[in-house]
């Protein structure tokens, strides 16, 4: 049995969240750094996180839930009907925490976004909320171009999750734009520019609010995709087991 991916929900609210209580990892960005992209190469499905040319499309939070195993058979006549057939209850959400199932969710990009500025502020505090006080949220995955430094919204977005000690770790994707002679110098420089007290890849676990490794990756060769996805079992695995 393989990997099965679904997409279960469009937040825009906290009471619109999965209460399934199956770990969650989140994926923050600036608009247009290759969240959607990065989540469809590492479940191999080209079409499950919609990915857009127009920075700012994603507009709530996307919960995504992932079976690395394969999604088992199950029947609970507790499972919602209708538009919240996705959401699990009972027996059913007893079987995806037993199958190690867990949640990516795609946030908003920051950083630029053809809305209003209510909007803008409607989003930070929803992602705030949602980063500061959601139980089942894991750990952060901050994604940055490797082609660039970091912006002052990266830097600004890694030192809040500094502070408030999530597990997280930096994926520089695009890899594939940069020579494999110059990825290096890319890598020091995005290390140097967010502070990274590691800088070099994930080591094995258990991780820590302490550890911030830099990892490479591309979503167009698969570059860091085993890497990446060693470290998200490792997170959620450790989750399960608090």
């Amino acid at each position: 049995m393989g990997l099965h991916a679904e997409f279960v929900i469009s937040a825009m609210s906290p009471h619109q969240f999965p209460e399934d209580g199956l770990p969650e990892i989140a994926l923050v960005g600036r608009s247009n750094v290759g969240k959607s992209s990065l989540i469809n190469c590492l479940v191999r499905m080209n079409k499950l996180a919609k990915t857009s040319n127009t920075p700012g499309r994603t507009q709530s939070l996307n919960f995504y839930r992932i079976w690395p195993e394969g999604k088992p058979r199950f029947g609970d006549s507790r499972r919602p009907q209708g538009s919240d057939a996705a959401l699990l209850r009972g027996s059913a959400a007893e079987a995806a925490r037993a199958a190690g199932a867990f949640y990516f969710v795609d946030m908003p990009g920051y950083g630029y976004a053809k809305v209003s500025e209510s909007q803008r502020r409607a989003w930070r505090k929803l992602i705030e909320q949602y980063l500061l006080e959601r139980r089942e949220l894991c750990a952060v995955i901050q994604i940055v171009d490797l082609r660039h430094p970091p912006t002052q919204d990266d830097i600004t977005m890694w030192e809040w999750l500094r502070y408030y000690g999530k597990v997280r770790l930096c994926v520089a994707t695009k890899a594939d734009k940069v020579s494999r002679g110059q990825r290096p110098v890319h890598a020091r420089e995005i290390a140097a520019g967010l502070g990274l007290r590691d800088g070099g890849e994930p080591g094995p676990g258990p991780f820590t609010p302490e550890q911030e490794p830099l990892l490479l990756f591309s979503a167009e060769d698969g570059l860091g995709r085993d890497k990446l996805w060693y470290w998200v079992l490792g997170v959620t695995r450790q989750a399960r087991g608090r």
